[in-house]
């Protein structure tokens, strides 16, 4: 077996171009192998032999390369669709986000860039804002006068 060091040459996984490819070692940590350079795509990640969910077995002292065996699969939670959050509530009474805007939860907002939105809650001077897209932080009441002073 060739002797590897910092410089030299190995095949392995490219994170970015997701195929094995060779790549030159730019770090080692005592004889195992660090942190490579892709020789294709000049990216820099850590050092993968093989494509993740492989399973590199040593029999008789071969490597053998199995995939690994797929989990039981799991129920999973009821997702409700973007469109049933406003289900009950009117879309013609939407407010402009503004952040000089006071809301309150469950207003619906229509946001310039991500649409309409619901806010889910409500925080000193943030609401959190469930859009199609995702849920996003904004500001809110930056014009308002403080209340309680």
């Amino acid at each position: 077996m060739d002797v590897q060091k910092v410089g030299g040459e190995v095949d392995g996984y490219c994170t970015r171009c997701r195929m094995v490819l060779g790549h030159t070692i730019l770090a080692m940590v005592g004889t195992k192998i660090a942190r490579v350079r892709c020789n294709t795509c000049m990216g820099d990640h850590v050092f993968r032999p093989q494509p993740p969910g492989t399973k590199v077995e040593k029999a008789r002292g071969e490597g053998v390369v199995r995939p690994k065996a797929r989990a039981a699969p799991r129920e999973r939670a009821e997702v409700r669709p973007f469109e049933s959050l406003f289900s009950e509530r009117a879309l013609a009474r939407a407010r402009r986000y503004s952040p000089k805007e006071r809301f309150s939860e469950g207003d619906v907002v229509e946001h310039p860039t991500f649409g309409l939105g619901l806010v889910e809650g409500v925080r000193h001077d943030k609401i959190d804002v469930t859009f199609k897209a995702g849920g996003k932080t904004l500001v809110h009441g930056l014009g308002a006068p403080a209340s309680g002073a």
